[in-house]
């Protein structure tokens, strides 16, 4: 009986330690795939920065949408598409309502910055990280980075990516 009593817990013991090790040593598909997504998103918010800030110094004219000038809606519809192949709407007014709101003291760069209503705004940049944003600002000025400040500060950001 002894013998049998011993075999058991060991077995026991056995089956314990065999299952703790594999769950420390075995990722999960799960962590995987998510590790995945976040670096090809990553990816993409890299690559929306880098062509938003090369569209500094080009002009604004209302309704264009590129590749040599921009109105602030045209100039995030042209970044999303060329650089992160994702389709967001043509106007100011629809882009505020794609993707989730964001708190503007968690900013990740490409986050869309709007100002205005929250619901109903009049302009859009993208943040480009370091406090900074790159926006077709107006006909005078055309696609320029600008530091957010409180004088011109956004009333939402969405993040698409």
């Amino acid at each position: 009986m002894s013998f049998k009593r011993n075999l058991v817990k060991f077995a026991a013991v056995l089956l314990v330690f065999l299952t703790g090790v594999s769950a420390i040593n075995i990722p999960t598909t799960n962590n995987t795939v998510q590790a995945a997504e976040n670096d090809s998103k990553d990816d993409k918010r890299d690559a929306i920065v880098k062509l938003a800030k090369k569209q500094v110094g080009k002009g604004y004219v209302y309704g264009a949408t590129g590749p040599s000038a921009f109105d602030c809606s045209g100039l995030v519809q042209y970044v999303y598409k060329n650089a992160a192949d994702t389709t967001l709407p043509r106007t100011t007014y629809a882009q505020v309502n794609v993707g989730k709101s964001v708190s503007m003291k968690k900013l990740k760069k490409g986050d869309l910055l709007f100002w205005g209503s929250a619901s109903a705004p009049y302009h859009v940049g993208i943040y480009v990280g370091n406090n900074q944003y790159v926006h077709a600002a107006t006909p005078g000025q055309g696609v320029i980075k600008q530091t957010l400040s409180g004088y011109f500060y956004p009333s939402a950001a969405k993040r698409v990516l």
